[in-house]
């Protein structure tokens, strides 16, 4: 029997109901969790770590970082097949995404959470663990970076984006569709991946800023951003990348400081790049010296650009990276 190592981390998967005010907390150990599941024992040799109990909007980049250092210690082991995370569905996109940038592994890592709780009905977490172990425990899970295993599906870290707050179906790769699927024959893959760019580094750069533009919107947020000492910010604009005029005075300051933005879109789908003549409002877009960070939203960006910066990379080095390096 094959040995995996589970590393908990909390989230719905691991909450119960608080009989004071019927919420769903944080209430199940890792031990719990797998007692819950006596299955999972049948499927494989379970090595298990706590590394938190927290609902996954509690987590912060440099969480993750210490994360991917406990994955990349269990997989340096041989006995170890490969590992599975347990986690919560609001940020797993962005923890999926960023230990994919930074683990540089073979053996399958596959993330998994629940949108509902052991407690209640239609529970989820049961079926999306020993969908995990079952993926893991795949020959032809090796070599496809971090995988989310939750609904049946199987979803690449870089595609994978949460698009409903709580159905069970919340979880879709825009651009691209699962990578595979899980049902009572096994597991099924559609298609491959390229492999993706590894960005090592022992710290992280977390000064880096999210604006959202709506209409009407002005600089304002942008010039506070700056002010602050933000040392990256990331402008999730219209469409392709337009930009409403009102911005530029701001994004002009960014460029003079040597402050990276990288552009995104507020679009599900599709990707961003410079294609109207008035996409910044009569102000040549190709003068505010913007890094476009093709079909990556703006949470997936800012971990990449927070990788990069704290690797001490130019912005022309980070426009190489986003441009050509970044495997979509």
């Amino acid at each position: 029997m094959k040995k995996i190592k589970i590393i908990t981390t909390g989230g719905t998967i691991a909450m119960g109901q608080d009989n004071k005010s019927n919420q769903i907390v944080p209430k199940l150990s890792g031990s719990d969790l797998l007692d819950y599941v006596p299955e999972l024992k049948n499927i494989a040799q379970l090595d298990l770590l706590q590394y938190s109990n927290l609902d996954s909007s509690q987590l912060s980049p440099n969480m993750i970082l210490g994360l991917a250092k406990k994955v990349e210690e269990a997989l340096a082991d041989e006995s170890i097949s490969g590992v599975l995370i347990t986690h919560g569905t609001d940020t797993v996109e962005e923890t999926a995404y960023l230990l994919d940038l930074i683990l540089d592994v073979q053996k399958p890592v596959v993330i998994t959470g629940a949108l509902r709780s052991f407690n209640q009905l239609s529970s989820d977490g049961e079926a999306n663990l020993v969908h995990s172990l079952q993926t893991i425990l795949d020959p032809r899970s090796k070599n496809k970076g971090v995988l989310i295993a939750i609904n049946n599906q199987i979803h690449a870290a870089r595609f994978i984006y949460k698009v409903h707050t709580n159905k069970l179906t919340s979880f879709a790769s825009l651009n691209a569709g699962p990578i595979g699927y899980i049902d009572h024959c096994g597991v099924h893959y559609f298609y491959d991946l390229a492999p993706q760019i590894t960005v090592k580094t022992d710290k992280l750069k977390n000064r880096v800023d999210i604006i959202k533009l709506s209409i009407g919107t002005d600089d304002t947020l942008i010039q506070a951003a700056l002010d602050s000492g933000t040392e990256g910010i990331v402008l999730e604009a219209f469409g392709v990348g337009t930009i409403p005029k009102r911005v530029t005075k701001g994004l002009f300051r960014a460029k003079e400081e040597g402050i990276p933005v990288v552009l995104t879109s507020r679009c599900l789908e599709g990707r961003v790049y410079n294609l109207y003549g008035a996409s910044a409002g009569g102000v040549d877009i190709s003068e505010l010296d913007l890094i476009f960070a093709r079909t990556l939203n703006s949470t997936k960006a800012r971990l990449l650009l927070m990788l990069l910066l704290s690797r001490g990379l130019s912005k022309g080095e980070i426009r190489k990276y986003f441009a050509l390096k970044l495997k979509m």
